[in-house]
């Protein structure tokens, strides 16, 4: 892998949060202040073996979900605090940013396939992926709050 093709998973962040009626800002500068409550992950197999994974505080995952609905016209009914609409909207997010990001890579010549989704949620989540040899991790800043974007690959 190159170093630079890391950024197709930038690139397609972006195209699935102004898909979803979102402008972001990525930052290469990690913002440490918000706690880690939600943790979105899937794996990538194939030529590529790693991981992808969003993360996010409950509130920036609530209120970026909420926003999401009101572009697309819907309204979560009967669903109060970070319901399951919630989580299974996260793992559909990362599903389809992942998704995306394979057909860029596959632009660049690798077959890359993925994972399920799978969410932890909770307090102060920390996660320090182990044996990566490739590292992103970027600030995602919006209207909604602050996600973190990081994959790594062996």
């Amino acid at each position: 892998m190159r170093i630079e093709d890391l950024e197709l998973f930038t690139e397609a962040t972006k195209i699935v949060f102004e898909q979803a009626g979102f402008e972001i800002t990525p930052t290469d500068t990690i913002n440490t202040c918000n706690s880690t409550e939600v943790v979105a992950n899937i794996g990538i197999t194939g030529d590529l073996k790693g991981f992808l994974s969003l993360k996010s505080d409950i509130s920036s995952a609530s209120n970026f979900i909420k926003k999401m609905l009101a572009n697309l016209g819907m309204n979560p009914e009967g669903e109060k605090g970070f319901g399951r609409f919630h989580k299974e909207a996260m793992g559909e997010l990362l599903n389809q940013i992942s998704g995306r990001s394979m057909m860029l890579l596959e632009k660049k010549g690798y077959c890359c396939d993925i994972t399920p989704p799978t969410l932890i949620i909770g307090k102060n989540i920390f996660s320090e992926p182990a044996d990566t040899r490739y590292i992103l991790h970027k600030s995602l800043t919006g209207s909604y709050g602050l996600f973190t974007l990081y994959v790594g690959i062996k």
